[in-house]
């Protein structure tokens, strides 16, 4: 399940000073009566009054991951990464293992004692834990200077640099999925009918809108209660709204009956200016 390499580190392309949000969790209403849709995080750590430490990945030599790492109420669906200096840096989507078995050839699950766990950094990994952000850098730039989406146990060599450019993308095995008003133009890696679904299908979608990358998406195969998801049935053809083709799996195996995605956005109302 080979990616493309990161792209040149440090880079601040002009589409991030868009970046003006960070929310989660697609919702059909912008008030969600069963979660908390558009949900917006605190991207500051000193803004950062309900979220508790889980803990400083940058305080630990020898990690699989990267940050000072943060939950709410202990639920490890969503973990917030900030910087050494408090400024946020990534996200992180955990499962326990007692619920879930990630496949051994699927690399985007890191093992992380209890959990599996898939992250994306949106900043050059190497700086989260050396020189951070500066509060100047931070204004500048926003949620973040891009979309690094890790694929391996190497948090600063194992990643995929999404290109923040649709058309950049299509040069990649990054296959158009279809566009779904309020989420996005969907992308999904090297989707086939005939894919091994257990092996090599990458748990993630990057979405564009108006040409410029805006979104992307954590995608699981399961049932999971945390109201952090959302949950496509891909029996009832919801799949078909997102995935073009859709592997046979989704249709044959009892395994792939639903999947709980979280949908991160790094606009200010996705619900209002997602329309691809």
């Amino acid at each position: 399940m080979a990616m493309v390499a990161a792209s040149q580190a440090g880079l601040i392309p002009d589409f991030s000073r868009n970046w003006t949000n960070l929310r989660v969790t697609w919702s059909p209403v912008p008030e969600n009566p069963f979660g908390p849709g558009f949900d917006a995080l605190p991207r500051r750590l000193s803004d950062n009054k309900d979220w508790e430490l889980r803990d400083d990945l940058c305080a630990t030599s020898g990690v699989k991951l990267l940050g000072q790492r943060y939950w709410y109420k202990k639920d490890p669906t969503l973990n917030l990464l900030y910087d050494k200096n408090g400024f946020i840096a990534g996200i992180q989507n955990s499962v326990e293992k007692s619920k879930f078995q990630a496949s051994a050839s699927n690399k985007n699950f890191v093992d992380d004692g209890d959990y599996w766990t898939m992250t994306a950094y949106f900043i050059d990994p190497s700086l989260i834990c050396g020189t951070g952000r500066t509060e100047e850098e931070f204004k500048k730039t926003g949620t973040g200077s891009g979309l690094w989406i890790q694929t391996g146990p190497n948090p600063l060599t194992d990643v995929f640099h999404a290109p923040e450019k649709e058309d950049e993308i299509k040069k990649t095995k990054w296959g158009s999925g279809k566009c779904f008003w309020t989420m996005g133009q969907h992308y999904w890696y090297n989707i086939t009918k005939d894919m091994d679904c257990d092996a090599d299908l990458v748990p993630n979608c990057i979405l564009y809108n108006g040409g410029k990358l805006t979104s992307f998406c954590f995608a699981i195969n399961g049932y999971f209660d945390s109201k952090r998801y959302d949950w496509p049935h891909p029996k009832k053809d919801v799949i078909k709204k997102f995935m073009n083709p859709v592997p046979d799996c989704f249709a044959n195996n009892p395994a792939y009956s639903v999947q709980s995605t979280i949908h991160v956005y790094f606009v200010d109302a996705p619900q209002a200016t997602s329309w691809c």
